[in-house]
């Protein structure tokens, strides 16, 4: 059944990229030497590309945005436009038949074909280059994320910055002023206004109709907590970011006592039906509809939900606030789990891009499209088109609509999207998520085995995190106690994990060496 929805996948793929016009490989490299030479005697830099896209259709040629980047930075960009969802697999096709772009969006950063394909020298070391561009200097060169993303100390690829410390907590504020109570600043805290939330009728209806929290199934990958907000109850009770080395050993995080203090706490949300007793079930489209429909008071989400969550909410009750905390005290202080920093990343392949001098080409047009310029752009989009400014000089978004159809999708373009970025004509709720989430950088724990390759965990990570995963929901609904999850984690071991331990604790002590 496999084989057949990715032959199915596939199939569809061809018909959405014919479809978008836009072809970007096949034969792309044929006149190229030709192109550069344009180039360098000022006319366009043309380039082809392949790229995601996540809305209901791809950009068109004809996007106003397009049309303005490539006036702005003298280029013409063919680009291919392959939808999200099937996406990896055509990338892995691409990559098989080498029939690649000179520019190519990776999204799965750490699968066997991307890291074989690496090590095999088909894509540009580019590390190397970017203290030469004065904005990928700024946007792309954080160390952390840079280590994240490289494979045996080097980074290929231009990766897409994204917040660090993006996580927290969204919930009714009017129903805490209902209910007379603060903010929670400590995990007691949290837990009170959870069952305050659940019990004592915060929406001032008369009814026992509400819960506190609202829970979503997680699972499918490799990181998969079991249910979608448990990252950020063990970041709370100080539980490391999936892995932890401790006296140079490699320790996996739910082989931890916080591991253990957040799935108690889980459990006992569970079992005094504070939380929805479908959690295992309920996907996270059910789960925001709950909280917009005012039939739970709060859930684990990135902290831009403020906004994105906030006007959804306003649709079903304009009379309802929203706001977000993201800094809970607990046993080792404040603490917030790191992202990776980054989604996805642009690659060189050296079978298209066939010089020093045309990598250099297209880095400086991504340093271009990341200038201050262009991030007013990204912003707000085209003034008269997307947005108008007030009489106090400020940017407001005037067409929803086309901002929706016209920007948002070209934001996958660049690679750094001004997530952080605080603008004088934006509202106070999306500055403060923005300030929110610079201010949690220095608290934010990262993943050390994040840029170690664990050939083992290439081949079964997935698999065998489902073991942990599914034991953690059967601990917190109740079917196995604390004996019975170690028996899942002794299975876990046995059927690979020791293997992974000593995979990443040896690949950890040779990092350091370095």
């Amino acid at each position: 059944m496999k084989q057949f929805n990715r032959k199915m996948a596939l199939t569809g793929i061809a018909a959405i990229v014919t479809a978008a016009g836009l072809s970007a490989c096949g034969g792309n490299g044929g006149n190229q030497e030709e192109k550069n030479a344009n180039a360098a005697a000022g006319g366009p830099l043309t380039f082809t590309m392949m790229n995601q896209y996540t809305s209901t259709e791809p950009p068109k040629a004809d996007n106003p945005i397009v049309k303005k980047i490539e006036e702005y930075t003298n280029t013409k960009i063919n680009t291919t436009w392959v939808p999200a969802s099937a996406y990896n697999d055509k990338v892995n096709v691409s990559i098989a038949s080498n029939d690649l772009p000179q520019v190519l969006m990776i999204g799965d950063t750490k699968s066997s074909s991307i890291i074989n394909a690496e090590r095999s020298g088909m894509f540009w070391e580019i590390g190397p280059y970017l203290k030469e561009f004065p904005n990928l200097s700024k946007y792309n060169a954080n160390e952390q994320v840079l280590n994240n993303i490289s494979v045996d100390g080097k980074v290929y690829g231009l990766y897409r910055a994204r917040a660090l410390a993006r996580q927290g907590i969204a919930f009714r504020q009017d129903w805490l002023d209902n209910l007379g109570l603060q903010q929670p600043k400590t995990i007691d805290d949290l837990y009170k206004v959870i069952q305050a939330f659940a019990l004592n009728d915060p929406d001032k209806n008369g009814k026992n109709d509400t819960f506190g929290l609202v829970e979503a199934e997680d699972s499918g990958n490799a990181g998969s907590m079991g249910l979608t907000g448990f990252q950020t109850i063990a970041s709370f009770f100080g539980a490391p970011n999936q892995w932890d080395i401790q006296d140079g050993k490699a320790v996996p995080m739910f082989m931890t006592k916080e591991n253990m203090d957040a799935m108690k706490f889980y459990k006992k949300l569970y079992d005094e039906k504070l939380i929805n007793q479908d959690f295992a079930a309920t996907k996270g489209s059910k789960q925001q509809e709950q909280f917009y429909q005012g039939k739970a008071g709060m859930l684990f989400t990135t902290l831009d939900f403020v906004i994105t969550g906030g006007n959804e909410l306003k649709k079903a009750n304009p009379a309802a606030k929203i706001d977000i905390v993201s800094r809970i005290q607990g046993p080792k202080g404040e603490r917030v789990f790191a992202t990776t920093g980054y989604n996805g990343m642009f690659v060189f392949p050296k079978a298209t891009v066939k010089s020093e001098a045309e990598l250099k080409q297209l880095l400086g047009f991504f340093d271009k499209i990341v200038d201050d310029q262009m991030m007013y752009t990204w912003t707000w989009g085209i003034e008269g088109v997307h947005y108008t400014k007030g009489a106090d000089g400020e940017p407001v978004i005037s067409d929803q609509t086309a901002y929706a159809n016209e920007v948002s999708p070209l934001k996958q373009l660049p690679t750094y999207d001004g997530a952080l970025m605080v603008w004088k004509g934006k509202g106070e709720a999306d500055n403060k998520f923005r300030i929110m989430m610079k201010d949690n950088e220095p608290i934010a724990v990262s993943n050390p085995a994040e840029p170690l390759i664990s050939q083992t965990a290439v081949e079964k990570g997935t698999e065998l995190n489902k073991i942990i995963a599914d034991a953690r929901v059967k601990f917190i609904m109740g079917t196995l106690d604390e004996a019975g999850f170690n028996k899942e984690v002794e299975k876990w071991r046995a059927q690979g994990g020791d293997q992974m331990i000593k995979d990443y604790t040896e690949l950890y002590a040779k990092q350091a060496k370095k």
